[in-house]
């Protein structure tokens, strides 16, 4: 079904919005957005406490504008949970909050570990396709295994997991076998919380704005002492290749993300409209193979090939 989800390359990350942003300019970025022609953008019913779908809901009625949405649902006791009646309750929920009568995408957040079975979950995320609720349902954060016993009850429709050239690298290998299975694939964090944005030029520079950035998965497996290194250097040498192809270095991890065999779009989240722009136009910078292959050979330079020990989770 991957050759039926229709969107623009580039989606925009809504989580950016928080829940109580400044109006005017959320409304600024979504127009930017839409003028730059993005068509969809991304949420779930766990940001902020649903409080993000609502600023969504309320931001795209005060521009008049319509775009195609993707949600998703949480398992318990971070959302609302995964049983059937939970699913059925909680896309309902997230409808009323963005003000449609219809999601486009609907996706499990990532995976439970209250002992819902899954087939049971997935039979619910298919019910309500049928019933006109959602358009397509997907799952963000799984598996190969997972994805098959999804398979195994109906389609799956789409996935959604992170990747950029120095994390999730897991995720090309997922995003080759799912496009066999015309299973679409969304990516995000395609500038590695900001590594690849050229935004951070220290591990502490997300104390500005995360007060427990230290206790953070990414910031373990990017930033931790032996991880910021080596961050760094794949971020030198592709700034260098933007440099070369005259764009930025958030155009060009936006474009190798694109670029991967399988994947489908990418998702940049934003509060400032020029940057959504030229977020944008990275979908349409060609990469050559000779570009493809100089970006990966900076990838073994990277932190998931750290010995220094971190075991990265959190």
């Amino acid at each position: 079904m991957g050759g039926t989800l229709q969107i623009s390359k580039v989606g925009l990350g809504g989580y950016e919005f928080g829940d109580d942003p400044d109006w005017a300019g959320a409304r600024e970025v979504l127009s930017a957005a839409i003028d730059a022609g993005i068509d969809w953008l991304d949420t779930a019913e766990q940001y902020f406490d649903g409080m993000n779908e609502l600023t969504i809901g309320r931001a795209l009625r005060d521009i008049g504008a319509e775009m195609t949405i993707s949600t998703k649902v949480a398992p318990a006791p971070d959302g609302t949970g995964f049983a059937p009646d939970q699913i059925r309750k909680a896309c309902l929920t997230s409808l009323e909050r963005l003000g449609v009568e219809r999601v486009d995408m609907y996706l499990l957040h990532w995976p439970d570990g209250t002992g819902v079975r899954l087939e049971e979950t997935w039979t619910s995320m298919r019910r309500l396709v049928d019933d006109g609720l959602a358009g397509h349902v997907g799952l963000s954060n799984f598996d190969g295994e997972q994805i098959e016993r999804c398979l195994a009850v109906g389609p799956v429709d789409l996935i959604q997991e992170g990747l950029s050239p120095i994390d999730h690298l897991e995720t090309r290998e997922l995003a080759r076998w799912s496009a066999e299975r015309g299973i679409a694939v969304v990516t995000y964090e395609p500038l590695a919380n900001g590594m690849l944005a050229g935004a951070i030029g220290a591990p502490e520079d997300f104390a500005r704005v995360v007060e427990d950035y230290e206790a953070w998965g990414f910031w373990k497996r990017l930033f931790a002492p032996g991880r910021f290194e080596r961050s760094r250097a794949v971020a030198d040498g592709m700034r260098a290749v933007a440099g070369r192809l005259g764009c930025t270095l958030a155009q060009v991890a936006i474009a190798w993300n694109l670029h991967q065999p399988g994947v489908t779009a990418t998702l940049a989240g934003t509060r400032n409209p020029a940057h959504i722009r030229a977020d944008a136009a990275a979908a349409s910078i060609g990469l050559t193979e000779g570009d493809l292959a100089e970006l990966d050979a900076l990838i073994p330079l990277g932190p998931t090939f750290a010995t220094d020990g971190a075991d990265g989770e959190g």
